[in-house]
Order: C-alpha cells, then structure tokens, then sequence
C-alpha cells in the first residue's frame, strides 16, 4: 500500500528516547549501609540474614491475564530487580545477596519472556542466583542463626508487607521487629544515585504537564489530560509505570482531594487541578498544577491561586535542614487564612485564635507534603524516635512531624478547596462558625480547589526542586497560551 508521508514529514511526531540507568553498584551500596544499620542498632548475632519477597504476579480475576506488576520497593532497592515471584537473601555478614528466581516451564517461552538463572546473575548486582525451589537446600546448608523479615504497619496506610510464608521457616529463628524500622530509616535519606533519579523522572513529568496545559481548552473530556500526560512520558523514556492514579478535575471536582473519575466534560471559566506523576527505574514523580480551563484566571480565581501560591512561596523561602516539618505546615496554614480573612471568607480574628479553632483545616484539610521516592508515600514518616501524630483536624493528616535533614526528598503541596462536606460540618460547629462568612463562601465555591505541589530534597540551606512547571498567575496565563513562560 503506498503512503504519501515520509519519515521527514512525521518527525515532529516522535522524539529520540532519553534513558537514565540506574548504577548496578548502588545496591550493593544499599545492601551494606543496611548490614551495617542491623549489626550497629540490634548486635546480631553471627550468620544473620533478611529474607525479601518481590511482588507476586496476580492474575485478574479467572483470567489468564495478568495485572501489571510493579516491584516490591525494597526488592528493588537491596536488589535492583524488576521481576517478580522472585526472593532474596542479603547477608548481613557480607553484605552480600543472593536472588532465588522462579524456575518458568519450557513451554512458556513460546508466550514470554523467560529469564533464567544466567540472566540474573549478569543483569544484576548479586552474588548468585537459584530457583525458588532451591531456597529450601540453600539455608539447611546456610544454617542461619536468624532470619529477618521485613514486617511492620505502614504509617499511612495502616496495612504490613506481604511475606515469604514457606513452611520450611518454621524450623528457624524468624525475627519480624526489627528490619522494617532500619530499612525505613535508610530510605528516608536519598543517596547521590537517588536524587538524579528523581531529578529525571520529575523533569519529564514537568514537560508533560506543560505540555497538557499548553493543549487543554474548554468541551474536552477530563481523561483527554490524562492521555496526554501518560503518552509524553511513556514517549520520552519509556516508562508505562504509574506512581499512582492520574488526578485530572475541572471545576467542583477539585475539592476531592483524590478525585480520579477523569470523566466529566471540562466547562469555560472553570479551574483545571491537575496532580499526576509518573515513575522511572522505580522512582516516583508526584506534580500538582492548577490552571484556567480558557487560559485566564477569573478575579475569584485569582484571590484564592494566590492565596495557596504565597503559601508555597513561603514554604520554600524558609525550608531547609533543621526545619520542623509541623512548622512549615501551620506556615502554609496562616498564608492562606491571610488570604481569606482579606477575601471576607474568614473573619478577622486573632491568628492563634484561628489555629487552636482549626478554621484552616476547613479549607486546608490535609497535610503539606509526604516523602517520596520509590513509593509516592515513601516510607518513614513516623518511625521511632520522630515525633507521633497530631489528633488535630489538618495536622493529623500530616504524613511526618520529623526535623528535616538533608537528604530528604518530600513535596510541598499546599492547597485551598471548598468542600461542602467540610464547609457544612464547620458551620454546623458552634466553635467554628463564627469564624466563616458562609455568604462570602457560597461566591467562591465555583472555583472549587487549588493545590501546587513540587518535589524537592532537602540540603543543609535550602533544597533542590526537582519541579519545574509555572507557578506565577502570569506564567500559568503564559504557559496556557503557548508562549514562553520561564523568565
């Protein structure tokens, strides 16, 4: 069949791949640092290993059809694999790591890929490689004094890890309280390796996000943003991982804070919330962005974008290590109610007054950001020895209360919304409604919500931001226009 395109003409479609691989020493890196926590923080005893179960394939449903896996993030971490139904020892003697793979029938190479043994061993950076059914034999030769399973409560999601379940661990001493912490520990301060990682996937998914501002325009379906965004980051690097479900509101939608229907058709003169992200070699990217569905901010839309975006101007004006994360929260919070005590939605009173009442929390309703990395919640948040969680409406949302350090990589996501569950529930609140205007709120429910979130890592003065969207009430008009934006 003859076509009149030529690959000259269809250029423009396509660009070359851009790839950033991970360094096959970083987790033989990790895999010491760990060795070394464990020995310093619990004395082991000689001959000590941790036993680590990657994602398990599932299938959907009765189907032959499998869900899309993504890898247990510490298998990742220690190991460097992407497979799955796989397990892994790491010797906390040595440091070393040996991977048990599952051993895949013949006939399956007709339909899949089939890795086998030798592909282990050359791809990644361990010490040997076995079949799953071999781990028996390994450790009745191994005799390990203990086993450590990595076993604890997920700080946001109150759910523990799945782990290895072989009747054979029973005639072992298993150890399940003190691996989680360590690790936890070890990832909440982000390695050189990490950081450029995180640096490259937030990249892409700042281009993306520009790139959907820039095509974004009444009467198109919410889901049309989504698309967009997932193909020119699966164009530019590959990545068909999704650090979690793409947020794509127009107008009402956008106080839901997790809204992901994606299905309603985008009005005029509505505001565009627009919170998705991506992953690379297991990293996360996680940007918020809010932005006119017709390219310019109404007045009220205005008022409250620049209420949120001074928030997060002042959060990165003062971040850095040695920073309590609560007090950059409740400097978010008193931005904005500067803002809506001058817009007439919240009377003039004391600001403390405002604080202990939580009147911020009403249109404030969650916390400032969370750390990120190979999970989009990354872990650590509330680990031992760090402060506990606030009982306060706002402040219990707070994913951590911890003392920054250098290293960490956490968002600023600061954000104002008119929530009719929480509005009604404040007004019907004798201590918190004569704080409200509901007069003056009912004007600005239209605009719905707006959150700006970056992902930046902390240093010793200040931070890098790894985002880089607009952020201005002019570079978002620019931006939506499709003009030159950054100054």
């Amino acid at each position: 069949m003859q076509t009149n395109h030529t690959c000259k003409e269809n250029e423009h479609l396509l660009n070359p791949p851009i790839q950033l691989p991970l360094p096959k020493e970083f987790h033989i890196k990790t895999r010491q640092l760990l060795s070394q926590a464990m020995h310093q923080q619990h004395k082991l005893p000689a001959n000590s290993i941790a036993l680590f179960k990657s994602e398990i394939t599932k299938p959907i449903q009765d189907q032959d059809i499998e869900e899309t896996p993504q890898q247990e993030a510490n298998f990742h971490y220690l190991f460097g694999a992407q497979e799955t139904d796989c397990y892994g020892i790491v010797d906390f003697d040595t440091s070393q790591a040996i991977m048990f793979c599952p051993n895949i029938p013949e006939a399956y190479e007709i339909w899949m890929v089939v890795n086998r043994q030798s592909y282990f061993k050359q791809t990644y950076a361990i010490n040997d490689c076995f079949y799953v059914e071999e781990l028996n034999k390994y450790l009745e030769e191994k005799k390990p004094s203990e086993i450590h399973l990595y076993d604890g409560e997920n700080s946001d999601s109150g759910l523990r890890p799945s782990l290895p379940t072989f009747d054979f661990l029973e005639k072992y001493k298993i150890v399940k309280h003190q691996l989680y912490h360590t690790l936890n520990e070890l990832r909440t301060i982000k390695h050189p390796e990490e950081i450029e990682q995180l640096m490259f996937i937030n990249k892409i998914s700042s281009d993306a996000h520009v790139r959907v501002m820039q095509n974004t325009y009444p009467h198109l379906k919410e889901y049309q943003m989504e698309s967009l965004f997932k193909f020119h980051v699966q164009e530019r690097c590959g990545s068909k991982a999704k650090a979690y479900d793409c947020i794509c509101a127009s107008g009402q939608g956008n106080a839901t804070l997790h809204y992901n229907a994606n299905t309603k058709l985008i009005a005029d003169n509505c505001l565009i919330l627009n919170d998705m992200g991506s992953k690379y070699n297991g990293y996360c990217s996680d940007i918020t962005v809010t932005f006119p569905s017709n390219g310019k901010f109404t007045q009220k839309q205005k008022h409250i974008y620049q209420a949120v975006y001074e928030a997060y101007k002042n959060v990165l004006d003062n971040v850095k290590e040695g920073v309590q994360w609560d007090d950059m929260h409740l400097l978010a919070e008193k931005t904005i109610l500067k803002h809506l005590i001058n817009i007439g939605i919240v009377v003039n009173a004391p600001m403390e007054e405002l604080i202990e009442k939580r009147i911020g929390a009403v249109f404030f309703p969650h916390g400032l950001g969370h750390f990120i990395g190979l999970c989009v919640h990354d872990v650590g948040g509330y680990n031992p020895g760090h402060p506990e969680r606030h009982s306060q409406a706002g402040l219990k949302n707070l994913r951590t209360r911890r003392t920054l350090q250098a290293g960490n990589c956490i968002t600023v996501e600061p954000g104002c919304y008119f929530k009719e569950l929480i509005i009604e529930k404040a007004l019907n609140n004798q201590e918190q409604c004569k704080y409200l205007v509901k007069e003056k709120i009912e004007e600005y429910k239209e605009v719905g919500g707006v959150r700006l979130e970056d992902g930046i890592c902390i240093t010793k003065t200040g931070y890098i931001n790894f985002t880089n969207v607009p952020r201005t009430i002019e570079e978002v008009e620019k931006a939506c226009a499709g003009l030159h934006w950054k100054n």
